[in-house]
């Protein structure tokens, strides 16, 4: 009878024990999703810093919780690809399961996790500093919450994210990017393109003569040189000769009086000689012609002591000094020939007759044209033949900003490299093609336009300093610079963006 007995009390305890369990199961399988009582939330990104903080702060007097049952929370960071990094885990606890980690001395984080009992005051708070992982500038924070008794493992609660969790913060770092429009502004320099060919023609005379001989020693050659200059510049059809211009030299031998008669006999016969040809064989007019003389060629003299070190001159500092001295021509010629006259015969054999030259210019003008398909021959040819204005004519056929436009506005700046609006431009092309640099080296030359500092305002933006671009930007806009507000619409946007977004609904009352 007594043994019955004892079978019959341990199978109803059995019984018991494997209701207790399946009815906890049950329980734990029967968990509905909702998000848990959350005091304050703090998420904070410092991308400098690169550390990713987090706050999260519950208070036990929020939560009711059985005698013998606890719930978990874990803070855990969800990376967009997947990654996960958990932080401190906090248990609120019944009383009884309270009493029970007291006694095991887990209350202080003992056991790997900070315990707290249920509808007791207190602050049970997670704060952990991380590094900013790449993986972590697109994740979100969220709240893990599991559940136990004494008796039964952790039963994860399920929340409302899509990964069953309590979400409570958003993170990107990706702040809108920087808006890319530039300006192009028109050249206003419209001037005629006037051009020059210059040479010197080293034509000799008879000594202490002012008749010009065409025949005698290489003269021949070296007036045709004046000739064929003219002759290229009036077959071209592009240019209008403007003006002939003679100007005759003499070495500083003998006195100066005799050499202002030579210098300026041999200039006027030798332009007479030009003018008369040209007249018969050109058919030009008498008035594009003139002269201009020079009775002795110090400079010339001081540049060959100076830069012709093929010449053995011993005396070369001395005689440079003498050269620049203030003194009278004559005294200066003779000074010089008395005191080092070696070095001086060397120089009235070597650089004397180099001294005694005609230097020429033939000045002509580019025509004016309004035909963009002789704008486009000319750049084709000769792109120094356009003006600045022409240049941005024959840039207009073209989409503003596309290979064929920026090359057009490179070349301009290359033939007119002081040019303020076409090194503007050349600075907006560097900028298309994110060269920081060399548009900062172009906007050297751009001058002060509202243009220039829209052009300024874009690389401060891109270097970060918000301010500077923000005056700048302002500045362009008062000048007319529409696309200046467009900026500064963008750099507010990017300044106002917040990398972290608080999802999570808290009790905290501010």
């Amino acid at each position: 009878m007594q043994t019955y007995t004892k079978k019959l009390l341990a199978a109803a305890a059995a019984s018991l024990a494997l209701a207790l369990t399946a009815s906890a199961k049950g329980k734990a399988a029967s968990f509905s999703a909702s998000d848990p009582a959350i005091y304050t939330v703090d998420v904070a990104v410092d991308e400098a810093a690169r550390t990713l903080a987090v706050n999260v702060e519950l208070r036990p007097a929020d939560f009711k919780i059985g005698r013998e049952s606890e719930q978990t929370f874990v803070p855990v960071i969800v990376g967009a690809d997947g990654r996960t990094l958990e932080l401190d885990t906090i248990r609120i606890c019944g009383r009884s399961r309270w009493y029970q980690y007291l006694r095991e001395g887990a209350l202080d984080g003992n056991g790997g996790a900070a315990v707290f009992r249920a509808g007791k005051p207190g602050n049970a708070v997670v704060s952990r500093t991380v590094t900013l992982e790449p993986w972590m500038e697109h994740s979100t924070v969220e709240l893990r919450r599991l559940s136990s008794t004494c008796c039964s493992p952790s039963v994860p609660m399920p929340g409302t994210s899509p990964n069953g969790m309590t979400e409570i913060a958003r993170i990107s770092t990706d702040r809108p990017g920087l808006i890319r429009e530039f300006v192009f502004a028109p050249p206003v320099n419209d001037a005629p393109v006037e051009k020059n060919i210059e040479g010197s023609a080293f034509v000799s005379f008879v000594v202490n003569r002012t008749e010009l001989k065409p025949d005698y020693m290489i003269n021949r050659s070296e007036i045709a040189k004046i000739i064929n200059s003219i002759d290229y510049v009036r077959n071209n059809r592009d240019a209008i000769i403007t003006g002939i211009h003679i100007k005759g030299f003499a070495s500083p031998e003998g006195s100066y009086r005799n050499n202002v008669r030579l210098a300026q006999g041999r200039t006027e016969t030798l332009m007479a000689y030009v003018r008369d040809y040209s007249r018969k064989a050109f058919q030009l007019s008498d008035t594009v012609f003139s002269n201009s003389f020079e009775p002795e060629d110090w400079g010339g003299l001081r540049r060959y002591v100076a830069d012709s070190l093929q010449f053995a001159i011993e005396h070369r500092p001395e005689i440079l000094a003498m050269i620049d001295s203030p003194m009278d021509p004559d005294a200066k010629n003779d000074l010089i020939k008395r005191t080092y006259p070696k070095d001086y015969q060397l120089m009235l054999k070597e650089i004397y007759p180099w001294l005694r030259h005609s230097d020429y210019t033939v000045k002509y003008r580019i025509k004016i044209y309004t035909d963009l398909a002789e704008l486009n021959r000319l750049y084709g040819s000769d792109p120094t033949c356009l003006r600045p204005v022409d240049f941005y004519t024959v840039a207009a056929q073209y989409a503003e900003g596309s290979p064929e436009y920026n090359a057009v506005m490179m070349t301009a700046c290359e033939v007119y490299p002081e040019d303020p609006m076409l090194n503007l431009n050349a600075a907006s092309i560097a900028l298309m093609a994110d060269n920081n640099d060399l548009a900062r080296k172009y906007l050297a030359m751009a001058g002060d336009s509202p243009q220039a500092g829209f052009a300024r305002g874009i690389i401060a933006a891109r270097e970060g300093d918000y301010d500077r671009a923000a005056v700048l930007f302002r500045r362009a806009a008062k000048g007319g610079v529409a696309k200046a507000n467009d900026y500064l619409a963008n750099i507010e946007e990017i300044r106002n963006h917040v990398a972290v977004e608080i999802t999570a609904k808290t009790t905290k009352k501010d």
